[in-house]
């Protein structure tokens, strides 16, 4: 067995690769090493305090959170976005219809959040949510997963599923072939290496299914040239970030919550 935390990443991917969950499900064990976790409100507070428009972001960024705001479906009332940050994807949605609620670990952030835009914005971990079941018809995760180490995954995945209706909308985004274990340090604080296959396993083993999922290319120079000749050769370069809509695959268990929370209810 890999004794690093990287080389676990790495077989993390490789078990996805190959389609062997069970044995995937069993690496996320707090037994196995992690990569430092350096995130807290400060080392937020810290990156998020003045953070530019979106319009002032790289192209990738700018593409990210287009496709984020894309995939939130036009039928969605209720919206979380969980790690809000920089409220860039709130700058695309804020002309439609929604109640929008927003939460981070960083105050300055939702300080700023609040200067900005209209919704419920609260200072909160991911790790502690304080919303009803089935509340939200989409939830946004964008650029959050990778900041979450194995052993909490899990939790973190079942967690947002309750906050779902059903046929609700999870949007997420992560990180791919950014080189985190030849860094000198890690200044964004990720914790996780995540490949196509390794975030499709993952979100299946929580109980989601991916609807559509595409990837983007961090191009510093020629960006619009450089993305179209992607397009036309998709192996030509790795791609550096993934964005994803899910569903639950399971309908029928969420209606049999629906049920028992209903009979529950009526008895008290």
């Amino acid at each position: 067995m890999p004794k690093s935390a990287y080389q676990i990443e790495h077989k993390r991917s490789e078990l996805a690769a190959q389609g062997r969950l069970s044995e995937l499900r069993q690496l996320y064990s707090a037994k196995y090493p992690e990569i430092k976790d350096e995130n807290s409100s400060h080392f937020w507070n810290e990156r998020l305090e003045g953070r530019q428009p979106l319009r002032m972001q790289d192209g990738m960024t700018r593409d990210r959170t287009k496709l984020a705001a894309r995939f939130l479906p036009p039928w969605a009332k209720y919206v979380l976005d969980i790690g809000i940050g920089s409220g860039w994807v709130e700058e695309l949605i804020e002309g439609r219809d929604v109640k929008l609620y927003g939460n981070d670990i960083s105050d300055i952030a939702i300080k700023q959040i609040k200067q900005r835009f209209k919704g419920h914005f609260t200072v909160e971990s991911i790790y502690n949510l304080h919303y009803d079941r089935y509340s939200f018809d989409a939830v946004f995760l964008l650029e959050v997963l990778e900041h979450i180490p194995p052993s909490k995954t899990f939790k973190v995945l079942a967690d947002i599923r309750k906050l779902l209706k059903i046929g609700g909308y999870l949007i997420l985004s992560v990180p791919t072939n950014e080189g985190l274990e030849t860094m000198a340090d890690n200044p964004n604080g990720h914790v996780r290496m995540y490949t196509v296959p390794l975030i499709r396993a993952e979100l299946q083993v929580a109980g989601f299914k991916v609807r559509e999922l595409k990837t983007l290319y961090a191009f510093k120079n020629h960006y619009t040239l450089k993305k179209l000749l992607a397009g036309l050769w998709p192996n030509r370069w790795k791609p550096n970030n993934i964005v994803l809509v899910a569903q639950e695959w399971d309908y029928d268990f969420v209606l049999t919550d629906y049920k028992k929370e209903d009979a529950s209810a009526s008895r008290g």
